[in-house]
């Protein structure tokens, strides 16, 4: 199941790269970076920083 899954995927890719030059491909990818980078940073922002606390201050 997991290979016709990757199959499909990967005629999707090819269909995109050759007919809309990868348009739709590297929106998805953006929107995926994005939303990676999102919820970093978020995690980071809600963390207490544990080096400031002990007086270690990283710059």
């Amino acid at each position: 199941m997991f290979r016709i899954l990757l199959l499909i995927a990967l005629i999707a890719v090819g269909y995109d790269a050759v007919v809309h030059e990868g348009a739709y491909t590297r929106g998805i990818w953006s929107n995926m970076v994005g939303l990676t980078n999102s919820a970093v940073s978020d995690v980071r922002d809600l963390r207490p920083d544990s080096r400031v606390e002990a007086g270690m201050k990283l710059d």
